[in-house]
């Protein structure tokens, strides 16, 4: 039986907040829910975790007292009821009702009552919870970012600010070494996947609407991989020569050490290390999958 997606989510951003990265703890959430239901899981954590510093700036003020550590599930859960009333279409009285409802597939019956009259508080005292956010939390950075954006880049801080609560495009690079960034682009559009070219990286696509990557033309076979566009850079700025020793001193998943070997396969040595020695086995499979 399928697992309730809110639910789902819940336990996906409990990790989160617990100090697991979201790489690691989406993937097994994912497989608990109905295929029809993971385009939604995803939506769920990405924006609630997007927005968090603000969300959870607003759940302080509507519980009396913190949850306790082994209930991060249940913060993960008002916090997921939050984002819906505030940045999703689903009607309010069908987010809070499923959001509620949700408790009980946490196994926290007792937690429904709670959960109701917090979001329900929110509906009718948004405005004036919202006046209370400190410029920070308004803004969904934390503060220590929020000061240095600001006290960096004082002219052009609001502009940053937004840009960085912005949904970003799914962006793929094109394995140079199987084919053509063009070539790429022509074979999505004959499976009618909408795309252009990226601005700054040559081998960049980005994506009229995000999709599993199993969907994806010659995905399995490496000719392409998911990478943001800045992290795109970092090859291109290395710019490694035929003989060139590389050490990638912080790894996973293995997308800028993959893309330094698509642009340069001549190196003598490429070293792939990162801290958590689980997530070098991600550098593995994608080095495989790229041939």
């Amino acid at each position: 039986m399928s697992r309730d997606v809110r639910a789902a989510a819940a336990i996906t951003i409990g990790d989160v907040l617990g100090g697991r990265s979201l790489d690691r703890a989406l993937p097994g959430q994912l497989d608990t829910v109905s295929d029809s239901d993971r385009g939604l899981l995803r939506q769920l954590c990405y924006g609630t975790l997007r927005d968090a510093p603000r969300l959870q700036s607003l759940l302080d003020q509507l519980l009396d007292k913190p949850l306790r550590d082994k209930d991060r599930d249940l913060q993960g859960l008002l916090l997921v009821g939050l984002y819906q009333l505030d940045h999703t279409r689903i009607p309010d009285h069908a987010a809070v009702g499923a959001t509620v409802g949700a408790a009980r597939a946490l196994k926290k019956d007792w937690a429904r009552g709670m959960a109701n009259a917090v979001l329900r508080r929110y509906q009718r005292e948004r405005a004036e919870l919202c006046g209370k956010l400190s410029p920070a939390a308004a803004a969904s950075h934390p503060d220590w970012l929020f000061d240095t954006i600001n006290a960096q880049w004082p002219h052009a801080s609001t502009g940053i600010l937004e840009a960085n609560n912005q949904q970003p495009p799914m962006t793929l690079r094109v394995n140079r070494r199987a084919l053509s960034r063009d070539a790429y682009r022509a074979a999505l559009a004959e499976h009618n996947i909408e795309s252009n070219n990226g601005p700054l990286s040559p081998d960049s696509l980005w994506l009229a609407r995000p999709m599993d990557v199993a969907e994806l033309p010659g995905f399995q076979a490496g000719q392409v991989s998911v990478q943001d566009e800045a992290a795109q850079l970092a090859a291109a700025l290395l710019d490694a020569q035929p003989g060139d020793r590389v050490l990638d001193a912080c790894a996973a998943p293995g997308g800028k050490c993959c893309h330094i070997l698509e642009q340069q396969p001549e190196l003598a040595e490429l070293v792939a290390m990162d801290v958590d020695s689980r997530r070098l086995e991600r550098v593995n499979e994608n080095l495989e999958r790229l041939r």
